[in-house]
């Protein structure tokens, strides 16, 4: 039918309107570089009066042997209709090869862009000409998503309270452990529109994040009031966290930033004039970032829960980090420099968050700063830039040449007191070893003990944190080391309490916190991996501890007794919160890639002995907190 309908057309009208539709399309082009009105419309001209002599060549061509005895001029000669319509295939494939996206606005575009989304962008105002400024075209929306689909299985395999060195009086009363967990669950569904807006330097994000984990609460953040309705630091003891606060598939507002990018080396991107023969462009980018975004603590969780090397991160990240990866309101800069080698990220924060409101953050800012520095990696030729660490822990891309990442980073956050603003940002701090079923909040250890007042339970103190870290790749191997620490000092009452904090010691007595004492964890993440199959089979190996004296509540058993006015005698424990307890994590997995990180499923199995202190992390990372057991995970990601 078509080719009956292509016999009864006339070919030359039909082939220069072909010729001129092509053109037309083609010289909308956003390569074509011309400004100059006549020299457009003079290099139309020559590509018209070239295409129109390509047609008449193909038209007035004589007829092909084998259609020799047909008349020449017969326009219903099917040789000579095979000819032309053969003729102009040709011609059409061969300019769409020659200049590709030839009828694209070059002023509006859309499309997907593997590991960024759905992409629209467009110049103000579009006029569907050229965009002539040599910056990326201003207004881009992209928007992207992640699925995590788990399932989690922890076994509990002892009895003990580790935090008391005790046996456990909480395990279950129709069994001799506490209760397993076994779980399907949406661990992280993200949503996420990004892009640029006005100005190709100003940078915006917005992402949701949604599960069926639930979205923990923390109950009764006020301090207690006087019956005249008055505060009364004195007495008014901060309530105790925990318990009965959960939504379940939840979805809530995740990250939301602004940012601005300043080039470096010249006004334009690159290096500007003086870039010598043969040299790449590259120019630093110096940023101003605010809003709600990932602190740098720790270096893996810093990279992404999408990018993880095993299920979850290591029980010491969690232990370490500075916002349970609920991310956290902040305000600085980021360099990135050195051909992309050198990355830097500095912010003041409202202190320790996670994911709690504005108005129950205490009055004092914190301060987060961390840094990596690449070195070696392998010069790609293609992109003229150098490939270096990437992403993530694990070499997916394949590292031809070594690349070692090093770096560190410290969370300084100074607190005010519980009395005046509440619980929540101290309650993120934990004891190590963990209590069972959740581990143990230092403001709930040192909670004044069994007095009827709050006068000497801890009302405020400061804590410091501190990573360093290297990272190999190289032909699929990698191997990490990331060691942390933090120190918690200046411990106060409030004003009637003396600086006399009284605890609970592990014979169900009150014991008081020596005036003046420092307590000091540190732990380490060892985690290797190598692909069997390059770029799709990966088996993962991770040891991971923490070692504290935080949890130390009993020293080496021997105590005097002293008396406090309003509280009666308390122990004073020779040794206490001077011997360093070991918490340790032990894991294998095996990931497999289809898409890299865009398409995997990963399973890993872990042992935990000694009291894992990490209560933060336990929701995401499916461990129980304070409780040995050993765990089976496994996940599906999926993301555009």
């Amino acid at each position: 039918m078509v080719l009956r309908w292509w016999k009864r057309l006339p070919k030359k009208p039909l082939l220069g309107v072909c010729a001129a539709v092509l053109v037309q399309t083609g010289v909308g082009r956003a390569e074509d570089n011309s400004t100059d009105l006549r020299t457009l419309v003079e290099q139309q001209n020559k590509q018209i009066q070239q295409l129109k002599e390509r047609l008449d060549a193909v038209t007035s061509a004589p007829p092909a042997k084998d259609a020799a005895a047909a008349p020449a001029n017969n326009p219903g000669d099917p040789a000579k209709a095979a000819l032309d319509e053969e003729a102009v295939k040709k011609i059409v494939t061969d300019y769409l090869k020659a200049n590709p996206g030839a009828g694209m606005p070059p002023s509006v575009q859309t499309g997907y862009e593997l590991g960024n989304g759905f992409v629209i962008r467009s110049a103000p105002n579009p006029s569907y000409v050229k965009w002539d400024d040599e910056s990326k075209i201003p207004f881009e929306l992209r928007f992207r998503g992640r699925l995590q689909l788990d399932y989690y299985n922890y076994h509990v395999t002892d009895a003990t309270n580790h935090l008391m060195n005790t046996p456990n009086a909480t395990q279950n009363k129709n069994a001799v452990r506490q209760a397993d967990e076994s779980v399907l669950e949406v661990k992280r569904l993200r949503l996420i529109w990004e892009g640029t807006a006005f100005d190709p330097n100003l940078r915006y994000h917005f992402e949701l994040d949604g599960n069926t984990r639930g979205l923990g609460g923390t109950q009764n953040n006020k301090v207690l009031q006087t019956a005249s309705g008055t505060v009364d630091p004195n007495t008014s003891a901060a309530s105790p966290i925990g318990g009965g606060v959960t939504v379940d598939n939840s979805v809530r507002l995740f990250s939301a930033w602004l940012a601005y990018d300043f080039h470096g080396c010249s006004k334009d991107i690159g290096c500007g004039p003086d870039c010598p023969e043969g040299g790449v462009k590259y120019a630093p980018t110096y940023t101003l970032i605010a809003g709600k975004f990932k602190p740098f603590m720790s270096f893996e969780e810093y990279m992404g829960s999408g990018n993880q090397q095993m299920v979850e991160y290591a029980m010491t990240e969690w232990y370490f980090d500075a916002d349970d990866d609920n991310l956290l309101m902040g305000a600085g800069t980021q360099i990135r420099a050195a051909e992309d080698r050198f990355y830097l990220q500095a912010i003041i924060t409202n202190g320790s968050e996670s994911q709690f409101p504005a108005t129950q953050m205490d009055d004092l800012p914190g301060f987060n700063v961390g840094f990596w520095y690449d070195f070696g990696g392998t010069w790609n030729n293609q992109s003229k830039k150098w490939d270096l660490y990437g992403d993530s822990w694990s070499d997916y891309q394949y590292s031809c040449n070594p690349v070692l990442r090093v770096g560190g980073a410290t969370n300084l956050v100074p607190f005010d007191r519980r009395s005046l603003y509440g619980d929540d940002e101290e309650s993120r701090i934990y004891v190590s070893p963990g209590g069972p079923q959740g581990g143990t909040r230092l403001i709930n250890l040192f909670d004044g003990g069994t007095t009827t007042t709050g006068s000497h339970a801890v009302d405020d103190f400061n804590e410091y944190t501190f990573e360093t870290f290297g990272s190999l790749h190289y032909k699929g191997f990698s191997l990490t080391n990331d060691w942390f620490c933090h120190i918690l000092d200046e411990f106060r009452t409030t004003p009637n309490g003396k600086g006399q904090i009284i605890y609970t010691d592990g014979t169900g007595s009150n014991a008081l916190l020596p005036i003046g004492k420092s307590l000091f964890d540190y732990g380490m993440v060892l985690q290797a991996g190598y692909f069997v199959v390059p770029k799709k089979w990966e088996v993962v190996g991770r040891w991971s501890f923490i070692s504290g004296d935080s949890g130390d509540l009993n020293g080496n058993g021997k105590f005097t007794t002293e008396t406090i006015a309003g509280v009666g005698p308390v122990h004073v424990i020779d040794g206490a919160f001077t011997n360093f307890h070991l918490a340790s994590e032990y894991a294998i997995g095996v990931n497999r890639y289809w898409k890299g990180q865009l398409l995997k499923w990963s399973t890993d199995f872990s042992i935990y002995d000694g009291g894992n202190p990490a209560g933060g992390g336990q929701s995401p990372a499916g461990f129980i907190a304070g409780s040995d057991g050993w765990m089976l995970r496994t996940q599906l990601q999926i993301a555009f």
